[in-house]
């Protein structure tokens, strides 16, 4: 099972959700002058997305390190 799969499982199992920390709430005007407000959560595409982005970018990180330490043996 992938990370984003276990963490999808953990959310949706616990019904919690990823919000954006910096506007966590957005509120949007209504014909009477009030406001209403929801929550501004992260879609699971895009946090699948980072948690992809994120993956690769250790993985290269592992790979480089690994190419390091080969040719410091070589020599």
């Amino acid at each position: 099972m992938k990370i984003y799969e276990i963490l999808s499982k953990i959310l949706s199992d616990n019904e919690w959700g990823i919000f954006f920390k910096g506007e966590p709430i957005e509120g949007f005007p209504t014909q009477d002058g009030m406001r209403v407000y929801k929550v501004n959560e992260v879609s699971s595409d895009r946090l699948f997305d980072a948690i992809e982005k994120e993956s690769i970018k250790v993985e290269k990180e592992c790979q480089d390190k690994q190419n390091q330490a080969d040719e410091r043996t070589e020599n």
